[in-house]
């Protein structure tokens, strides 16, 4: 299986589309560190896709985009990450979304990255 990563991704990207588009690349650039935990936060994410608990598609042949807003990305990621909360990059990443304009989306993108 390729590395597979999560990140949070610009959806004003002109590149990206979220309907459609080529298959080859089509995710959205990323503006946020890797996540930690990127390889099991990645299925996670794709289990709540497939079971409807969040909104996102398969966007690439290896990536899903979820639409989120900031305030939408906190409890999903606040229950991924509940045992890692004192981890300094966990921390980092909370204090990344929390600076995010509360009212536009962003793409939660968990991608096969070779």
């Amino acid at each position: 299986m390729a590395d597979v990563e999560v990140f949070i991704g610009d959806l004003t990207d002109q590149t990206f589309h979220y309907e459609g588009g080529d298959w080859n690349h089509n995710y959205p650039k990323r503006i946020s560190p890797f996540f930690p935990k990127g390889y099991e936060l990645f299925f996670s994410l794709l289990d709540g896709i497939y079971y409807n608990k969040i909104e996102g598609r398969q966007t690439d042949w290896g990536s899903h985009t979820c639409l989120m807003y900031p305030g939408e990305m906190l409890p999903v990621l606040e229950d991924y990450y509940k045992r890692d909360m004192d981890n300094e990059q966990v921390q980092e990443l909370f204090q990344f979304i929390k600076q995010l304009n509360p009212h536009q989306q962003y793409g939660l993108v968990a991608c096969e990255m070779s």
